[in-house]
């Protein structure tokens, strides 16, 4: 009932939403202006993005959790005068676990060796530098109802993405590039078989690699959660404890 109704006045969501974005840049732009006048802001690394997007009814979706850019492509804003040149861009494919040790390797702190991701600092300061091939994302579905059903997969590279849904292996295959309302599904034209293949290929290993079994949506519930919402392990086993 309350996606009906959110559906139904959309248009008053985009407002609201926007509002808040707006408002959301003014606070930013306010702190900015503090650490000037502190005389801080080239000791300080500022970082702006999101853990999301929002659909607003492009593919007649609203919220979040799908693999399509409006949802899964944020920003990440980096401010940091004297060492990152303004306006500088890097089109690498950032993913969530890139970010810590990111910002360590900014900031020039041991990265452990445990982590994930990648330091991809030297591109921030327009260096050269290991980037990832793609980004790869995760639709555990559900959670917040824990309904299963809607359960995805996908990675993203700077041209394509490819996604695939668990509960009927259907495919997905979009050239962002061409297509970037990613509106016309490649995965079964045969002009992009190689780049279908090789991209399912990085997923499964990616996959592989995070122990990642593509499991329903009550499956994560049941295994990474103590029922009540909190979080007590991962794909690798329960959490350890801190002492």
């Amino acid at each position: 009932q309350w996606l009906s109704f959110y559906k139904k006045n959309l248009p008053e969501f985009q407002r609201v939403y926007y509002s808040m974005i707006a408002s959301f840049d003014e606070g930013i732009g306010r702190l900015l202006e503090k650490l000037d006048q502190l005389g801080i802001s080239e000791n300080t690394i500022v970082v702006v993005t999101s853990d999301h997007g929002e659909m607003m009814g492009e593919h007649g979706r609203i919220q979040k959790m799908i693999f399509y850019d409006p949802a899964a492509r944020v920003p990440f804003l980096i401010r940091w005068p004297g060492h990152i040149a303004p306006g500088a861009v890097s089109d690498a494919c950032l993913n969530t676990p890139d970010i810590m040790p990111t910002l360590l390797g900014l900031a020039q702190l041991p990265i452990p060796a445990e982590v994930e991701g990648l330091n991809l600092a030297p591109l921030t300061m327009g260096k050269a530098g290991p980037e990832p091939e793609m980004a790869f994302l995760q639709g555990m579905g559900h959670t917040y109802l824990w309904e299963d059903g809607a359960e995805w997969r996908a990675v993203r590279n700077k041209q394509y993405t490819y996604a695939t849904y668990r509960i009927d292996g259907s495919e997905l295959l979009f050239d962002n590039v061409a297509d970037p309302l990613q509106s016309k599904n490649l995965a079964s034209d045969p002009r992009f078989r190689n780049v279908r293949d090789h991209m399912k290929t990085y997923m499964k290993k990616k996959m592989t690699g995070l122990n990642d079994e593509f499991m329903p949506c009550s499956w994560y519930r049941d295994h990474w959660t103590d029922g009540k919402r909190n979080i007590t392990a991962a794909a690798k086993g329960p959490f350890k404890p801190l002492y």
